[in-house]
């Protein structure tokens, strides 16, 4: 089984999480994902390392400004054999996130609030229909991160305000 980390960067009230969204002009299987920013935990890395690496990486969000407030048991992807490690953290100070590769077309801060309401069969551009996601900018967010962003609003909804 491969091992990943994503960043859950939370910011804001009501509660905001950063994403980004996978490129859609190249050919990859997460093309026109909505995502966390993340990837592969490399040899020597723990997760808090992978993940604050990967964010700066894909968000232009330096580790020195992140503080890193716990890491969420891992959620297991339905495919792709992967377990993926959820660091949650806050800014310290200002952002400027951005897309910092050519595999990520941009970066929004998005409403933790939204995986709260019902989510929408819908086509992905590169997958066909799934029973569960949400179209947003262009791109879905669906799967293993919307699994991660429901089990960190359930445990925080009661501190959030609703949209």
């Amino acid at each position: 089984m491969r091992e990943a980390a994503v960043l859950v960067l939370l910011w804001g009230n009501p509660t905001r999480v950063l994403v980004v969204r996978k490129s859609c002009s190249i050919d990859s299987y997460w093309s026109c994902d909505i995502a966390l920013p993340g990837g592969h935990i490399k040899p020597g890395e723990d997760p808090i390392q992978a993940a604050l690496r990967e964010a700066w990486e894909e968000a232009w969000i330096h580790p020195s400004i992140v503080k890193v407030q716990e890491i969420l048991a891992p959620e297991k992807t339905l495919a792709g054999n992967r377990l993926i490690h959820p660091v949650v953290a806050v800014p310290k100070g200002p952002l400027c996130p951005r897309p910092a590769s050519e595999e990520v077309d941009a970066v929004l801060w998005i409403p933790l609030s939204i995986v709260g309401n019902k989510p929408r069969e819908i086509r992905h551009p590169r997958r066909g229909v799934f029973v569960e996601g949400y179209r947003l900018a262009g791109g879905v967010l669906w799967g293993a991160t919307l699994r991660i962003l429901r089990r960190l609003y359930s445990m925080h909804s009661s501190k959030m305000e609703e949209p």
